[in-house]
């Protein structure tokens, strides 16, 4: 069944809470958006530790409650403090709101009010069914706050001042409710607004109680009802393979669903075999670009019931992959997770795993809040990675989302292993296999840093920062703070190898056109988008990843620490097997 959410709202003191409770005393669903933004401040709650990082600690009383009065001056009186406020509280209460609706629903209700304060100034009532609009007259609204709120007549007209005029309200409105003062002309004005609406969409009443609403969890404001419950994306990838591992060893508690394309399901189930605790984790055979992940509908509706983190790795990796298959995997894709999140009604946070290569070709130094900063894109990968982020960015409005963007990711810093040797691993294999003696040259001048960054890092940074409690709405750059020139990564390779250092370089615009020559294009195509990296001076900030890193022992080792073992990796790999035949080098579906 579908339920029809309307609208409730108008000005301050208008009289909402009194309209909600004449609707519930008739039998309807009322979902409260200010009693859901009271619970995600509750102490232990993260919403209420950034409000006292943005705020102060004068916003708190002495047993460590949030002082809504207090609050409410510092925020109403600066235009810059309200958009904080709501920054902070407005994604969470939408999350709860969520639940709230989704366990009215079960419940069987047709029709759910939901009461909030800035449905017209959000623009949230474009997306429901109607809208009812409490209107009272500027000095009645006055002498309420004055009474009922006990504040200054100066701060009483602040408040009033700070919302949407009356008039913009009654603009959007499907029915407005005159209220004058009057409880018996009230309870007329509502018995017709409700005779209309049950005219539209059928009875308000709800046929049940909804299940009761569990404590909010931490960092979502969504109610958890049950154990965590997380979905991994991307399988077989290696990045995937790597954080199921993790959040296997290090969430006991986690269940976890493996969304695996058919051809891969069985690899999936060898995988989790192999993990302790395999009864935790379970494959779902599908595909994140097909529409629901193309489960079936009884599939997708309990996996968004259940599901509490979404961590999204599907994606195209491979830096040669063709405009057609880099947009269905890496745009399309992150719209129909995110399509997911919106579904969930218990969800915490979804991370997107993004890349540090959406800053194109910009130089200089590239932040972390930084997407479009008028960059150029050289190939498919960077263009389709940075659409994604976009629709990801647009999406935090709503949901709780985490974005890291790694650097240029190479193998573990303890063992070497990598799933395949490309990316920077075309001139390691190379340079380390050289055995005719001759000092080969650089493709480009190959001057600038090589943001070189180790999964063993990537996949640990990655899943302590997404868990930080101030995490939602943040991007993370997941790189080396001090990375090695390319050319002197090159030259360590071969002291590692014992085998001849390169020496001096191919213009880069050469380097393209040989690799674009006809016979070569076809493999070239990776190579040919990591020489552009060789001649492309960018820094990546990175201020979220070292706070969010701080007290922890995570840390990026230095290249120069874990160079060797890379090498050694590579030379024992490229001995023990004839390199992959052509088709696989430019198959990128592979990857994701």
């Amino acid at each position: 069944m579908t339920v029809h959410v309307i609208g409730l709202t108008g000005g301050i003191a208008s009289g909402k809470s009194t309209v909600a409770g004449m609707l519930q005393s008739r039998g309807a669903a009322v979902v409260d958006a200010d009693q859901l933004a009271r619970e995600i401040v509750e102490p232990g709650q993260p919403a209420l530790a950034e409000l006292v990082a943005r705020f102060g600690a004068a916003i708190l009383t002495p047993d460590g409650r949030l002082d809504r009065k207090r609050l409410g001056a510092l925020a109403f009186a600066d235009p810059v403090a309200r958009a904080d406020l709501g920054r902070i509280t407005h994604p969470r209460i939408g999350a709860a709101s969520a639940a709230a609706i989704a366990s009215w629903a079960d419940a069987g209700a047709n029709l759910v009010f939901y009461e909030a304060a800035l449905l017209v100034e959000n623009r949230a009532h474009t997306t429901m069914a109607g809208l009812i609009v409490v209107a009272a007259p500027p000095d009645v609204q006055y002498a309420r706050l004055v009474e009922r709120d006990r504040l200054a007549p100066d701060e009483a007209r602040a408040r009033i001042a700070a919302q949407a005029p009356l008039a913009d309200k009654r603009a959007a409105a499907t029915w407005v409710i005159e209220n004058t003062g009057d409880l018996a002309a009230l309870e007329r004005e509502v018995d017709r607004v409700v005779a209309d609406i049950e005219a539209r969409f059928g009875s308000i009443q709800v046929p049940r109680l909804p299940r009761p609403r569990a404590a909010t969890s931490p960092g979502s404001g969504r109610a958890r009802l049950g154990p965590p419950t997380a979905l991994v994306t991307g399988f077989p990838a290696f990045t995937a393979r790597r954080m199921i591992a993790k959040l296997v060893a290090a969430e006991p508690d986690t269940r976890l669903y493996v969304l695996a394309r058919e051809p891969f399901a069985s690899d999936a189930d060898s995988f989790l075999a192999g993990l302790p605790d395999r009864a935790r984790a379970e494959v779902l055979v599908g595909d994140a670009c097909d529409m629901d992940l193309g489960l079936s509908s009884a599939e997708y509706r309990a996996v968004s019931r259940e599901l509490t983190w979404i961590h999204h790795l599907a994606g195209i990796y491979f830096m040669g992959v063709d405009d057609d298959t880099a947009h269905r995997v890496n745009v399309v894709g992150t719209r129909t997770v995110i399509d997911l999140a919106r579904d969930a009604s218990r969800l915490e946070r979804v991370v997107h795993w993004s890349t540090a290569m959406v800053s194109g070709d910009r130089r200089g130094t590239f932040y972390e809040d930084d997407l479009e900063a008028g960059q150029k894109f050289r190939n498919a990968y960077e263009r389709t990675k940075y659409e994604a982020e976009r629709l990801v960015r647009a999406a935090m409005r709503q949901l709780p989302i985490t974005v890291v963007r790694p650097g240029i990711i190479v193998g573990d810093s303890r063992t070497g292993e990598i799933d395949k040797l490309d990316g920077p691993y075309y001139l390691m294999v190379v340079i380390a296999t050289n055995a005719s003696g001759v000092r080969l040259p650089l493709l480009g001048k190959s001057d600038v840093p090589l943001h070189l960054v180790p999964i063993d890092y990537v996949i640990e940074a990655a899943w302590h920062v997404a868990r930080g409690e101030t995490a939602a709405g943040k991007t993370f750059h997941l790189v080396d703070p001090a990375p090695m020139p390319a050319r002197a990564v090159f030259e360590a390779v071969a002291e590692h190898a014992h085998t001849e250092k390169p020496r001096g370089h191919i213009p880069r615009p050469l380097a393209r056109a040989v690799l674009r020559t006809p016979g070569l294009a076809r493999l070239g195509r990776g190579p040919l988008a990591f020489v552009d990296m060789l001649d492309h001076a960018v820094h990546y900030d990175q201020t979220n990843t070292a706070q969010a890193l701080a007290g922890t022992p995570v840390r990026c080792p230095p290249l120069a620490e874990y160079l060797a073992t890379l090498v050694r990796h590579v030379l024992d790999v490229t001995r023990e097997a004839p390199p992959p035949p052509a088709d696989d080098v430019a198959d990128p579906l592979d990857e994701t």
